[in-house]
Order: structure tokens, then sequence, then C-alpha cells
């Protein structure tokens, strides 16, 4: 035996202690051996015919489990051999836990780990920078925001924080009865995003702030793509984060869905050429010690939402395919689980079913959203014709009609096409809140509704858990009660058989990582690594191959130096860097507060978002919609005219800053040709003739860029070179027209199509 605390030196990584260039016949693959780092805080670590190995339940021996040199199903088949029904029903849980203020751990945390046998977690805290961070007063650091918010608290916290935190907890699982360690989640958190949701994504803080997913495919370089992986996997590892929910995989088809700015591109093979990349470079085709394993979402792909409406909100719970490309939305699946991809989610929407519109109803979908309300009566009456195309190609015997059911649900589509037919033999992850207390009977507007099991609302729980367990799902994300799983084996509803798969196809994951060997990370490098300045350099470079310039008449762009220049919704400072002569025309707020006629140029940087619901416990005491999005009846409003307008009286849900008056004031002052346009595309906008946006001198499509970025392409320092990432529409009449699962327009209603983007040269 030798003493706690034992580490390896880094050497000993590399060092190959048996067997080397062995010509033996007898050779069973285990003649090459090399010795991992291993590193434990609670028990003596074993040393066995010179090896060493950790010893996870502190018996003294070696077991199959903890001997790395079998393979990860073997030592998978051994310890849950070993295990009870309660601590193979804690491995198909996970949900949020967060570090609390400064990093420290909590009463929740020893109930996770402790009660409820669980070692899979997301995390969700906000990370800044270590200077960011002593700038900040006790009462900030001690403030974790709205306690009801998805996730709970969110306490920032440095680097080394959240290292030492992911220390803690890993401590925290190796005192339990087998030491299985824990395996911490996160979404996307390597991109600038102005509009970063709670639960969906998070602004990436002191990590490396890349363009955001549709920026990256602008760039069209593959190489700086794979650089961004393994710039990223440096940086989640560094603080002990090794698994990720994502990438999207999910096609920009339906411009009006919220989330089309985690996708890459409407182009099915762009989308699988970058998703190829992103898998070989964060996590490889075998998981290693150092991978970033990916959980590929969302499966089969979540793009064509019904009238881009979320399928998180009782009103989304429909996916369509008018133009019948069902297939088309597998590619870049089928490229993620041919790459060795470890884990993939199904979505919540219900893909099969009936054909109906608002206005021809099938008689079979229920329509109501809540108390009552049904779904016509929250959309606009110019989308009740729009048809509602189902694909029954994968259907399931549960729901009314067949296939009626969300795809979490649907045996079908998991166990038919993404096992059998697509061969995928990884782990299948819920998304969140796909089960749980039935929804009380609200709209979205007044809830956030916590039971999206889409097409069984008229189940129990326990009944759910059945369907979803029978169909193929191996881990419930957002779940934290281990009773509740346990109970379905108990009353003989899932054979401890059927868990048995589920649990071997996890632990199999934590052994390729090695976290059995060692889960530990030096926090004290955390803050040098994460977001180094190697690193932002790189990510410097994508800003700026990602900006697309969509227009530049007469030649506007680049802007000659030591002109006078009219600036709103950017920092001035920064544009006086590049010799300008700067008026800053607008306050904090957004508002024009300045003149901008005289000038030579105006340079306006223009965003869109949705008002923000302010949530109270679980209910938004606004009518804003907490997953974000415009309201239901809004969905097509994705002109700049309609969207600045205030069509209802009671204001528009859709926020362009500056104020679209505010920008045509300007270009009256300064010239329209004299205006240079900088839009981030969070969503495929349409910048409509009422808007006067096209007469612009010059419109740059920003997909997240910073200022200094932006700024050096209008100087020209930077020939820019994006291309779009999906097509624009030129009205909002061919926004209602277009099909939702469709990666074009309808004949004509194209302004500028795919790959589009010009250069000064």
């Amino acid at each position: 035996m030798s003493n706690k605390l034992f580490t390896l030196a880094p050497i000993a990584v590399a060092l190959i202690l048996a067997g080397c260039n062995s010509s033996s016949n007898s050779s069973d693959g285990k003649d090459d051996l090399v010795q991992p780092i291993v590193q434990s805080r609670v028990h003596d670590i074993l040393e066995v015919d010179g090896y060493q190995f950790r010893d996870a339940n502190g018996d003294g021996e070696l077991a199959p489990y903890e001997d790395w040199r079998l393979t990860s199903e073997e030592r998978a088949a051994d310890l849950v051999s070993r295990m009870t029904l309660e601590e193979k029903v804690g491995m198909m849980l996970i949900d949020t836990l967060n570090a609390e203020a400064y990093g420290y751990i909590g009463t929740k945390h020893q109930d996770f780990v402790n009660r409820q046998k669980m070692n899979r977690f997301i995390f969700r805290n906000n990370i800044l920078t270590q200077e960011e961070i002593d700038a900040l007063t006790d009462e900030e650091r001690q403030d974790g925001g709205a306690a009801g918010g998805p996730g709970g608290p969110n306490y920032v916290i440095s680097p080394r924080e959240a290292a030492q935190y992911m220390n803690t907890v890993q401590e925290l699982t190796e005192r339990t009865r087998l030491g299985i360690p824990a395996l911490f989640k996160s979404n996307a958190r390597n991109h600038i995003d102005p509009n970063a949701k709670a639960g969906i994504n998070v602004d990436s803080g002191a990590f490396t702030g890349w363009p955001k997913e549709g920026g990256l495919a602008a760039t069209g370089d593959m190489e700086l793509i794979a650089e961004f992986g393994e710039v990223m996997r440096a940086e989640w590892n560094a603080i002990g984060l090794r698994g990720m929910y994502g990438y999207m995989a999910d096609l920009a088809t339906e411009p009006r869905w919220y989330r089309v700015h985690e996708t890459f591109s409407s182009d099915a093979d762009l989308t699988s050429d970058i998703i190829q990349i992103l898998v070989d470079n964060l996590q490889g085709e075998e998981v290693g010690s150092d991978s970033i394993v990916l959980t590929m979402k969302h499966f089969p792909g979540g793009g064509p939402q019904f009238l881009g409406s979320d399928p998180h909100y009782f009103a989304g719970q429909h996916q369509s395919y008018p133009a019948g490309k069902f297939d088309y939305h597998l590619k870049p699946f089928i490229t993620a689980i041919d790459a060795g991809v470890a884990a993939i989610m199904p979505y919540y929407g219900i893909v099969g079913g009936g054909d109906w519109s608002i206005n021809i109803p099938d008689n079979e979908t229920n329509l109501d959203v809540g108390n009552g309300q049904l779904l016509g009566e929250l959309l606009h009456p110019r989308d009740h014709d729009t048809l509602r195309v189902a694909n029954n190609d994968y259907s399931t015997e549960v729901g009314q009609p067949a296939g009626n059911v969300g795809v979490a649900f649907s045996k079908g589509i998991l166990d038919d096409l993404l096992r059998k037919k697509l061969g995928f033999s990884g782990v299948i992850n819920s998304d969140t809140g796909i089960i749980n207390d039935p929804n009380n009977p609200h709209t979205d507007y007044e809830m956030m509704h916590n039971n999206r099991a889409w097409g069984l609302q008229d189940k129990n729980k326990t009944e759910q858990f059945v369907i979803a367990i029978e169909a193929g799902t191996d881990v419930f994300s957002g779940f934290n009660r281990n009773d509740e799983i346990r109970t379905v084996v108990e009353q003989g509803l899932v054979s401890e058989e059927r868990i048995d798969e589920s649990v071997k196809r996890l632990l199999k994951v934590q052994f390729d990582l090695g976290l059995f060997e060692n889960a530990y990370v030096d926090a004290d490098k955390a803050n040098e690594i994460v977001g180094n300045a190697e690193f932002q350099e790189k990510a410097q470079l994508a800003q700026r191959k990602a900006v697309v310039l969509l227009d530049n008449q007469d030649q506007t762009l680049p802007l000659r130096s030591n002109t006078s220049l009219f600036t709103m919704g950017m920092d001035g400072d920064i544009a006086k860097e590049y010799g300008f002569d700067v008026t800053v025309g607008d306050d904090d707020d957004g508002n024009k507060v300045a003149d901008a006629t005289g000038k030579d140029h105006a340079l306006i940087r223009v965003r869109v978002d949705n008002i923000p619901a302010v949530i109270s416990g679980d209910i938004p005491n606004n009518r804003a919609l907490v997953f974000g999005g415009a309201d239901f009846d809004e969905l097509s409003v994705l002109d700049f005219t309609s969207m600045a307008n205030d069509i209802k009286g009671e204001g528009s849900s859709w926020v362009v800053t500056p104020s679209l008056e505010d920008i045509q004031a300007v270009m009256d002052e300064v010239g329209p040709e004299n205006t240079v346009l900088s839009i981030y595309f969070r969503q495929p906008y349409v910048l409509d003739n009422e808007s006067r946006l096209r007469e612009a001198g010059a419109t740059l499509a920003t997909f997240g860029s910073d200022d200094r970025a932006v700024m050096d392409v209008v100087s020209g320092k930077f020939n820019p070179q994006g291309k779009l990432p999906f097509a624009l529409a030129n009205s909002a009449e061919a926004i209602i027209r277009q099909d939702s699962d469709d990666p074009s327009y309808k004949d004509g209603d194209t302004l500028y199509p795919l790959g589009h983007g010009l250069s000064y040269k």
C-alpha cells in the first residue's frame, strides 16, 4: 500500500511498463500497458503486479471494476453485478448541481450524492475571470439570482473555484460505497452570446469567446473549427468539466424557431462536416482521458418545429415535414454516430401522428394549451391555414393516432431507427423535464411547464417512466428522485435487466474517460488555462472570419480613417482606436441622444431580442416566455417593420435595439448611403423594403463578433470572408410560405442565398 493523495508523476502517462514491441504469438492485446495517472483523496493506492490502481470501494483488494487493464465493458459488467438497485437507478439521474457561492458545496450536494446515489450533474454556474471576481463585493458574490429560475441560484465563480468545486464533489463521490466518480456536463459556454438563456446555454464569461455556432459555420474554415474544439477541450478539462450537452445537429430550416442561434446551418452537408470535426477534436472516435464526451441533440432533428414554436412549450408540441425531408435532418446525426459520439439526446416534440391545420383539425390531436385555451386562440389568423405534416415512417404503438407521442417516448424512433437502423450503441439521454407531475392548467405565459411528455399527458408519472425506458431512454435529465424510477422496477413494470443495460452504457463512459483512475484536476492551473491569450487570439480570428458582408453599395466599405463617424450600439472608444472622429449617438439603454447630421458615416450595431420573462417561483410575472422566443401570435414576425410595430396594442414581444425609428432617423440625418449596419442574426430576420434597412450603404451580418472584430472589417484591416450559414428571405410573406423542413425558401422568396458573402477584393 502507498499513502493517500498519491499521484504518479506525469511522465508515468507515457511510460511503457511491459511488453513493448512484443512479438509474442499469444498477444491478447494486454502486452502493451501504459500506466495511467492514479489519484485518490480517500483510499490508499493499490499496487498489484507492479501497477497502481485506485481502490474505489476501499476494501484493500483489486476488484475487476478497479482494474484499468480490463476493457470498459468488462469493468462495467463487474460493477453492475455489485450494485444495488438504488445505486443503479442513481446512475440514470442527472440534474443541475451548481456550486454555491465561492465554489462551496451544501446540503443539496450531500443529498444528490449520498441519498439519491447520483453521479451525473449539469453545471450551469457562470464563470468570470479572476479579475472580475476580485472586483465583486461579498454581497455580489453571495447573490445567486432568482431561486426559482431553471437550475436554481447561479453564483458567479472563477475557473479556479469551479475546479475546486468539482474536486470537492469528486471527493464526496469517492467516499460512497463503490466510489463511482462524478461526471459533470454543461451546455455550450464558449461563445459570445448576448441572448444567453438559463437552461439553454451559458455566455462565455472567462472562457474563450468564439462566434456562435452559425458564426463558426460562416467562417468556412474547418481547420479553425478544429482548433476551436481543441481549445474548448483544454478549457473544460482544466476545471473538471468532462461532458457537453451538445452540439446541436439540428438544422436551421425553420427561421421562426428561437433556437436557430444554436444551430450551425440549414445545410445538412455543411453541418455534418462540422459535427465530424467537433466529435474528432472534442471527444475523439474513442473516448479517452482528455475527452469531452458529447451528447448530440436533438434527435431526429428538432429544426422542423411547426410554426417555429419550441417544444419546451405546450404550444410547440409538433414537428412538421411538409417537404418530406425527414431523412435530410438525420444526416448530421448519422455523421455523429459514425464518428463515435458517446450520447444522443432526443427532443420533446411529436414527429408522428396525423396531418392537420388549425382550420382543419384531425379530431385526434389535443390542441389544448392550458386552462382550456386552444392553440388556435394563441396563434395569429395568418397561421391558421398552415398545414402540420407528420412523419410516421418510424411510428410507435403509443398515442392516438399511432405515433402521436414525444420522441423520448417513441420506441419507433429510439429503438427501431436510432438503435437498430442507425446502429447507435451509446447512451440515450432525455432532454430536461420530459416527465413530471401533471401540468397545472395554465398557459405557457403563466408558468414554466415541467412535464413535457407530449401526447402522454393523460398518463401518470409511473406510466410515463415505463414508456420512456422501454422506448430506449437510458438517463433522465432534470431528475433527482431515486424512488421515482426505482418504483417502476420494484412494481415489476420494468425489469432490472433492462435497467442494467442502461447502467452498463453509462458506466462505460466514465471508465473510458479515466475517471475511475483520476477524477481530479489541478485547480491552481485553471485560471491560467481558461481564456488564456493564445486561445483568445484564435477566437478573435474566428470572430473576424465569421463576419458576412451582405451588401456594399458603391464600395461604401472599408471606411476611410480620419473621418467623422456616428455610432450606435457599440463602444465608441473602440471605434476611436481606429482613427475616427467618433460621436457616440446613444445612451446605455440604446436610445438615440445625438444628431448625426454632418457626419461622414454612421455605424449602427443592431440587435434583436424578445422581452424577457421575470421569474418568481415557477410563474413569470409578465406575458413573456421563460425559455425565450416571440409571442405565439408573433412567431411569423421576422421582418423588421413588423417586429418594431405594436400591432396588438400591448407592446411587441420583439425588441429591436436601437429602435427601428432611431435607425431610420440616423439614415435620414447622415444619408442612407453613408450608413453601415451590423446586424446580429440570432435568427434569419427579414430586411424588408418598408424598414428601409436595404437602403444602407453597407450591411454586415454577425453571429457573435465583438466590436473590435467589426471595426477590423469596417476599417479594412480585415477583408470580410464570411458566408451566410442560412438563406435570408425577401419578405414577411416568404416566412409564412416556406416549409419547416426545407432549407430553401419558395421560388422567388430569397433575398440572400445560403453561402452568400462579399469581400473587398
